[in-house]
């Protein structure tokens, strides 16, 4: 009896299970069929960028044929930025798309728009596809992009970014810096490039953003101890040359990272005081009281006088002095 309702739970769980987490039912004329879990490419790095879920499906018409789109969610949009650095592959070129796009050399194009990383085979989806995806995807968000990759120093070998949340992704891109160093307890970040030398060799530049400048500070004397590389601080950001072709192509690309900082003005924020229209209304108003108040003041007095003289209350100062001084001299 156990088992026969265990198979029943089971059964009546099936069509749930098999309802897409991310992926629409439909994109366009395209169907959706069966959907299937998508592994992580590197689940440890993947889960350190922040991966809640992922899945892939395909999608049929009878007339136009079928593609596949793999889709995986993420906590915010730096880790789906993140993984799509790691994703990429080296032939890839940028497409201009919503959000951030490559399409590698077989045709596979992989998007970034916020939270979500989506990886097409078979179809170039057109900007309203992929906005019906986006706007139908359950706990999408948009937010901005990190800032580290424009202090990159520029001349970078193409698509060999990648970005460093943790641990995980910093022992696979970085494995010459300790994790102390780094202090991701103090919520740093890392973007690293590679860079053509001499003779095939290159250099990997690897800039870090501390929160504050105080902790770029305190770390940056153990980035100078790291063996065979240089560093430099410049505000809250580190940036160190690991194995450098040379001294003098270490001084020239760490040159190149400067920090800007981005001072806002506060400023004061208008008013409906400010407004002159909403002045000159305001003493029209005033003045429309102001007639009102004595046309009924003197509507008042005059009806108390009124009721004065037809009482016969009116008093002296009602009745009318005459000097008749016609004809007098």
């Amino acid at each position: 009896m156990k088992a026969t309702i265990l198979n029943i739970a089971i059964l009546s769980l099936l069509p749930v299970l098999a309802q897409s987490a991310i992926l629409p039912d439909t994109i366009g004329n395209w169907k959706r069929g069966d959907v299937a879990a998508a592994p992580a490419p590197d689940a440890k790095v993947w889960t350190e960028y922040g991966l809640q879920e992922s899945e892939t499906a395909p999608y049929t018409d009878s007339a136009t044929g079928k593609f596949s789109v793999t889709a995986y969610r993420f906590s915010d949009s730096t880790g789906s930025f993140a993984a799509w650095n790691a994703i990429r592959p080296a032939a890839a070129k940028q497409f201009e798309t919503d959000g951030l796009g490559l399409e590698a050399p077989d045709g596979t194009q992989y998007i970034t728009v916020g939270n979500l990383l989506l990886v097409f085979h078979g179809i170039k989806p057109d900007k309203q596809q992929l906005a019906h995806i986006f706007l139908t995807a359950p706990h999408y968000s948009n937010a901005p992009l990190p800032t580290l990759p424009g202090y990159l120093p520029s001349g970078a070998i193409a698509n060999s970014e990648r970005y460093v949340l943790g641990p995980d992704s910093l022992a696979l891109y970085a494995p010459a810096i300790p994790p102390s160093t780094a202090a991701f307890h103090f919520s740093s970040e890392a973007e690293l490039a590679d860079y053509a030398g001499k003779k095939g060799q290159k250099t990997t530049v690897v800039v870090f953003n501390f929160p504050g400048v105080e902790m770029a500070e305190k770390q940056f004397p153990m980035f100078e101890a790291i063996p065979g590389a240089m560093a430099k601080r410049t505000g809250p950001l580190v940036a160190i040359a690991l194995h450098p072709t040379s001294p003098d192509e270490a001084e020239r690309l760490l040159a190149q990272v400067k920090y800007q900082a981005e001072v806002t003005m506060a400023e004061k924020r208008p008013t409906l005081k400010d407004n002159p229209a909403n002045l000159f209304l305001n003493i029209m108003i005033l003045c429309g009281v102001i007639i009102g108040l004595f046309i009924v003041s003197g509507l008042v007095f005059g009806g108390i006088r009124h009721v004065f003289r037809r009482s016969g209350s009116g008093g002296d100062g009602d009745e009318m002095i005459s000097l008749h001084l016609s004809g007098k001299q």
